[in-house]
C-alpha cells in the first residue's frame, strides 16, 4: 500500500506523539475536523490552533497508535482506513478513565498542497 511520503511521516509522528514533527508536515493555513458518530465535535484552521490541540491530545493518553489497514490516493487527496488504540492517561471530562485501553476504527483523510497536509478529517 502506497501512503503518501508526508502522510506517512505524520502518521509516524502522531504516533510518537512527536507535536514538533506533526507540525512539519502541515501547511500554514492547515484545517482540521473531528467527526465523531457523524457530529463534528472538534475543527481548528492554522498551524497554531492546530498545534494547541495536539498538544492536548497528546497530555490525554500514555500512549496512542494509527495503523493504516487501507489506503486510496487521487491525486492530492489521501483517505486512510485506520485502526486506533490508545490509552489514556488521566480521567477526562467525556467520561474515558485513567488507564482505559481504546480500540476503534476509522477513516482519515488528508488533502495535500506545496508538499504539505493542508487538510485533515478524522472521522470515527
Amino acid at each position: 500500500m502506497e501512503i503518501p511520503s508526508i502522510v506517512r511521516a505524520y502518521i509516524e509522528a502522531y504516533n510518537a506523539m512527536d507535536v514538533g514533527r506533526m507540525l512539519e508536515c502541515l501547511a500554514e493555513d492547515v484545517r482540521f475536523q473531528n467527526i465523531s458518530s457523524g457530529q463534528v465535535d472538534v475543527e481548528t484552521a492554522g498551524k497554531e490552533r492546530f498545534a494547541e490541540l495536539a498538544e492536548v491530545g497528546v497530555a490525554a493518553f500514555r500512549e496512542r497508535r494509527q495503523d493504516v489497514t487501507g489506503c486510496i490516493v487521487v491525486g492530492a487527496h489521501t483517505m486512510v482506513e485506520i485502526a486506533y488504540t490508545a490509552t489514556v492517561a488521566a480521567d477526562l471530562p467525556n467520561g474515558w478513565k485513567a488507564g482505559q485501553r481504546l480500540a476503534f476504527s476509522g477513516a482519515s483523510y488528508f488533502r495535500t498542497a506545496n508538499g504539505r497536509i493542508a487538510e485533515i478529517v478524522d472521522q470515527s
